[in-house]
């Protein structure tokens, strides 16, 4: 009996291991992601009041309460560049969209389907001609910068700005590319004053936008009463790379004109105004 039990054992031990295995492989399979979904896009010529109202009011709140979907944000592009002013030039209207899930193509599935159903409603005032999205992952944690103000900075009401920059290496250096953006680039803006935060991120889902996607962009999030005291407290020399494709490297930057979105709350009140209807 006792050779019996210990055969048994020997035999349920595996099995159980096998099984932590299985259910091991299961989750990291379904590991939760952080993304965000950038929409650059133009309103028709002589409607820009329309768009707004309906980016505002309709799109952006129908867009949000998608599962899946956290925050939403609009910004319009700013008339004073952070840096350099590129050639290839991005739509006027940008909104940015998190997303936390654990299967982003599925939730872009749902996009798809509540715009064919019309459950997300598009307006004729849309260039969908011009609009470009891209989609990207943080792939670096956040550095947190020193805000504040810089020397000199015109006192007001501060101002949320984004610089979002498309980055580029040069071919065959991706690795040094990355040790320097890590190391140097990005920790150095971060300490300019003016600047809350800056985050790396990688494409995840393929593009096929009229302006080309890179396979890295960062994010950098500034807050200041004086954009200009900032972009010339920006122009102190920093370290460079012959990594880093300069001229390849494009950077526009974008003023909030709008508070943030939550789609939990907007999910919770149209699920209210569902049941109080019924």
């Amino acid at each position: 009996m006792k050779v019996e039990r210990r055969k048994t054992l020997v035999i349920a031990r595996p099995l159980a291991i096998f099984g932590l295995l299985l259910a091991c492989a299961a989750m990291c399979s379904a590991a939760t992601e952080t993304y965000y979904f950038f929409v650059f896009s133009n309103p028709v010529a002589g409607h820009e009041d329309e768009y707004n109202k309906w980016y505002n009011e309709q799109h952006a709140p129908d867009v949000v309460a998608i599962p899946g979907f956290v925050t939403a944000q609009r910004f319009v592009k700013d008339d004073l560049p952070l840096y350099r002013m590129v050639d290839l030039q991005v739509p006027k209207y940008l909104v940015i969209y998190k997303i936390v899930t654990d299967n982003v193509n599925a939730v872009f599935d749902e996009v798809s389907r509540r715009l064919k159903t019309g459950e997300t409603v598009m307006s004729p005032t849309f260039d969908s001609k011009t609009s470009v999205s891209y989609v990207y992952r943080p792939f670096r944690p956040e550095i947190k910068g020193v805000g504040g103000e810089p020397e000199g900075a015109k006192p007001g009401p501060k101002q949320t700005y984004y610089q979002v920059v498309f980055t580029a290496m040069v071919p065959g250096k991706e690795r040094d590319f990355n040790l320097f953006y890590d190391q140097h680039h990005a920790p150095e803006l971060a300490a300019i004053p003016g600047f809350v935060s800056a985050q790396r991120m990688i494409l995840a889902r393929p593009s096929t936008a009229s302006i080309p996607a890179t396979k890295y962009l960062a994010l950098f999030k500034v807050e200041t009463s004086d954009l200009a005291a900032v972009k010339q407290a920006a122009t102190r020399p920093g370290t460079s790379s012959p990594a880093f494709d300069t001229k390849a490297t494009r950077g526009y930057t974008f003023r909030a004109i709008g508070p943030v979105i939550e789609g939990d709350k907007v999910r919770s009140t149209r699920a209210k105004s569902v049941q109080g209807s019924k």
